[in-house]
């Protein structure tokens, strides 16, 4: 499920990045995005906390139902989705104010295509993306809403209705990534695939570039820059794909890939970006997923798109996060919670070490010096980042470790309680799990 492997979340102003029309490259450096974050420098670094306990959150809201999004944050709004009901019936988008906890509104969705909520089929898993007009919010069933910040809805759309169902065994997960006008989403599954842009003000179909029949994938889209220009690209399901955001054009595709199926592509800039494969060994052989761990590039030379390998990493593996880089070096995490470290300018491995916070659900945060390693149960480790592997703190819990919020079936369906992303505000961050949303801040000294 993409939903198992998001990302964290920067926001300055306002949530979008990118463009369909021309953009210079300041108003690029000015919009990041879900997947392609801008680090956190030394003074803002050391506003958050290194090491906390249960009892230091500042605030926990319970969240009705179960979502494996990480929050989107718009000024003092966080928006958290989740679904309710044994058949995920209900769609629901609730509005977090970020300084106090309180439930600000809740918006209601009936789903246009319930199934049986399981833990083995995405739930409330895409992320929603926001701009200061409102926020943009897709769920698996299909459902596609616009919503204002004050919650009232601008218009819908019933996607696997209009476009077929959705064939994929563990449900779609895919969270769009945006422009100033328009959302692009990736419906990548065992039927008729598509990437699809959707004007934001009206709701209305831009553009669909058509996939063909594809293997289950659950990646999200990212945003890249290629000479200033934005580009979307798509590493999913046995390619990667690069396609010119006005038009739906596909300017160039790479598909020796392999094991693509879960990490959003991670931007890097100059049209560079890392992709990350999954190997499990119950799914069976996945060719090239070996070697598609890697640092690519898109090049433009006249009227010509490439994508060039820059280098393949022999020993790192992903997992449901995706890769980082920062100051330098890149972070793999694979499943077994193992973290690779390697030179970004030359991909040799600097180091390999497993982690005492274990698997990562959710994508490392930098900031500056440090490096925040999210552990799927709830344990949070802290890295110094750089060539040697060096811990600043460890085992940092927002909840107990034998606790479960209420016992009941939406957390026994996952066997514990999962920490699916985490989110920086101000002076400390948001963190997400299956049931709740917690905040937690660097305690005054």
């Amino acid at each position: 499920m993409v939903g198992l492997r998001l990302a964290r979340w920067f926001f300055i102003t306002v949530m979008c990045w990118g463009s369909v029309g021309a953009l210079i490259a300041e108003e690029l450096r000015s919009f990041p995005s879900f997947s392609s974050p801008a680090d956190l420098e030394d003074a803002a670094a050391s506003r958050l906390p290194l090491s906390w306990t249960p009892n230091e959150s500042r605030w926990r809201v319970e969240l009705e139902g179960y979502g494996q999004s990480c929050p989107c944050v718009f000024q003092n709004h966080a928006y958290v989705t989740t679904v309710v009901g044994s058949h995920k019936e209900t769609c629901q988008v609730t509005c977090v104010d970020i300084e106090n906890g309180k439930v600000l509104w809740t918006f209601v969705l009936d789903s246009s295509f319930p199934e049986a909520s399981t833990p083995m089929i995405s739930r409330a898993a895409p992320t929603p993306v926001c701009d200061d007009r409102g926020v943009y919010i897709f769920f698996e069933s299909g459902d596609l809403i616009a919503l204002d910040h004050s919650g009232n809805k601008f218009w819908q759309r019933p996607l696997q209705k209009e476009l077929g169902p959705f064939v994929n065994k563990f449900g779609l997960s895919s969270t769009p990534v945006q422009t100033p006008s328009a959302i692009v989403l990736l419906l990548d599954h065992s039927d008729e695939s598509s990437l699809i842009c959707i004007d934001k003000k009206e709701g209305k179909t831009t553009w669909v570039a058509p996939r063909g029949k594809r293997l289950n994938s659950w990646s999200s889209p990212g945003l890249i820059r290629v000479d200033s220009k934005p580009m979307v690209v798509c590493s999913s399901a046995g390619t990667i794909d690069v396609y010119d955001p006005l038009d739906g054009k596909r300017v160039c595709t790479k598909d020796d890939i392999g094991g693509n199926s879960v990490a959003t592509p991670y931007d890097l800039g100059d049209g560079r970006f890392l992709i990350s494969s999954l190997i499990r060994p119950a799914d069976g052989p996945s060719k090239n997923a070996t070697t598609s761990n890697l640092l690519a590039r898109v090049t433009h030379r006249d009227t010509t798109y490439d994508i060039e390998v820059e280098w393949i990493a022999e020993e790192a593996r992903g997992s449901f996060c995706s890769p980082i880089e920062h100051r330098g070096y890149c972070y793999w995490i694979n499943p077994q919670g193992i973290l690779f470290c390697l030179e970004a300018k030359s991909g040799k491995q600097m180091y390999s070490k497993r982690l005492s916070c274990g698997s990562c659900w959710a994508t490392p945060f930098a900031a500056g010096d440090r490096i925040y390693l999210f552990g799927k149960e709830g344990s949070v480790n802290v890295i110094q980042s750089g060539a040697e592997y060096r811990e600043l703190s460890t085992d940092n819990r927002i909840w107990d470790k034998e606790s479960s919020s209420s016992g009941d079936a939406r957390t026994a369906m996952m066997s514990g309680p999962v920490l699916y992303g985490a989110v920086s505000v101000g002076n400390g961050f948001l963190i997400r799990r299956g049931d709740a949303l917690y905040r937690v801040d660097k305690i005054s000294q």
